[in-house]
């Protein structure tokens, strides 16, 4: 009698099994997911999991992805080229209490803060005032001030490897970092440590991943540190195509290389930028950013089989030119923004689905108030003539300035530059 009531309650509890399970193989199938991920998520001691692998392409919320086949995530990556701190920046942000460099950067904040990742070359350093504000004779030091303005504009992370680091020895790169620490902007080409040299400098978001390494030809013949000869990150060969490999060991998906490199004011680039930049990519850079001409060079992309063996594309922007500086002649006035959009669909490889660019130009000028200067996106000329921030004649100087770089930086590539709806003149397109 007691083997009939236990073989009773088996088959009804194995008859309550199988509804449940039919259940929940139809809500399954409803929500269109692997059953698999449900069980995961269902068996997991705490709760979903958080940690995002290169095989579990799901968002970095932890939330499941109900759609994986539909879903594709979108990841814009800003760069400009040279910001410095001549004098004449230092009239302009000078105030009673000290100074503000932020009316420098007010008519292209937005842009800067509509992207995911803005980058910029920081080619001061930040000392502190003891050691004396500078902004002439190629020695530099600038306050605090500059680096909160590039944190309220929108700027993410900033390369600090160029020929200006040593301006103020071992300690300026110290306090600089240690600055930009205090602000949340991320910050690589110069290191207060042996450890911290061997990093490599990596963000990701929508688990679309980026390492990102910086060089410099140049310290201007300022010595490098006895006691810290890590302190700069220098354009050694064997060391960048090292750090290359290490980088796309990280397993990330896109290598950026920025480099401070060329012959300044020379509009091409020169022999040995384009066998370096060879070497980069058929090692694994994919991206290269370059900065230290203080004049724009062209750009161009590359399809290539790389020591990965894969065919790949690879772009590269030779100069950036002055984002913001006190140099007043053409070309140096002009500058650039150069914006990457990635694209990932569903669990496929993320790729370069557009690159454009826009001229900028520096603005400086006397007022009733006094000096003002201003970073202005040539684009927006008709909107900056009618509320009278520029006159006609500036008007029609950066109609020209755009026309001429378009021409220059797109020189090199098949994209008849075309102006997308986000007012962005794209040069690159898949």
């Amino acid at each position: 009698m007691k083997k009939i009531l236990v073989a009773s309650c088996l088959t009804v509890l194995l008859l309550i099994g199988v509804v449940l399970m039919s259940e929940d193989l139809a809500v399954s199938e409803n929500l269109d997911v692997n059953p698999q991920v449900l069980l995961r998520e269902s068996f997991s001691s705490t709760g979903p999991i958080q940690n995002v692998t290169k095989t579990d392409k799901r968002p970095l919320d932890g939330r499941i992805n109900l759609n994986p086949i539909e879903k594709t995530y979108h990841v814009s990556l800003f760069s400009v080229g040279d910001i410095m701190a001549h004098d004449l920046q230092y009239s302009a942000a000078r105030r009673d209490d000290g100074y503000d460099f932020y009316p420098q950067f007010q008519y292209i904040a937005d842009k800067i803060q509509e992207k995911d990742f803005a980058i910029g070359n920081f080619e001061t350093v930040m000392a502190g005032e003891d050691k004396r504000y500078s902004g002439k004779n190629m020695i530099f030091n600038s306050p605090d001030n500059l680096g909160e303005s590039l944190k309220k504009a929108g700027f993410d992370i900033v390369t600090t490897a160029n020929n200006h680091a040593l301006d103020r020895g071992f300690y300026g790169i110290e306090r600089t970092l240690d600055t930009f620490d205090a602000l949340g902007i991320m910050a690589t080409g110069t290191n207060r440590s042996l450890e911290e040299s061997q990093e490599i400098l990596t963000f990701e978001k929508d688990n679309i991943s980026f390492a990102l390494l910086s060089y410099s030809f140049s310290t201007n013949g300022w010595p490098m540190p006895e006691e810290h000869p890590y302190a700069l990150n220098m354009m050694e060969e064997d060391q960048i195509l090292s750090d290359i490999s290490r980088a796309k060991a990280l397993n990330v998906d896109f290598v950026l290389v920025a480099v401070h490199w060329g012959l300044e004011y020379h509009l091409e680039e020169n022999r040995h930028q384009r066998n370096l930049a060879e070497k980069m990519m058929f090692a694994g850079a994919d991206i290269i950013l370059g900065t230290h001409p203080h004049v724009i060079q062209p750009f161009e992309h590359v399809e290539m089989v790389d020591s990965s063996g894969d065919k790949k594309d690879k772009f590269i922007i030779y100069s950036q030119g002055n984002f913001i500086s006190g140099q007043r002649t053409y070309p140096r006035a002009i500058g650039m923004y150069i914006n990457f959009e990635f694209e990932q669909q569903a669990l496929n490889i993320p790729y370069v689905k557009t690159v454009s660019v826009m001229p900028t130009y520096v603005m400086s000028e006397m007022n009733s108030t006094g000096h003002e200067m201003a970073i202005l996106e040539t684009i927006d000329r008709d909107r900056l003539l009618e509320e009278k921030v520029i006159d006609d004649n500036l008007y029609y100087e950066l109609q020209t300035y755009e026309h001429t770089f378009l021409s220059h930086i797109a020189s090199r590539v098949e994209q008849t530059p075309y102006l997308n709806e986000k007012g962005e003149y794209i040069i690159y397109e898949k």
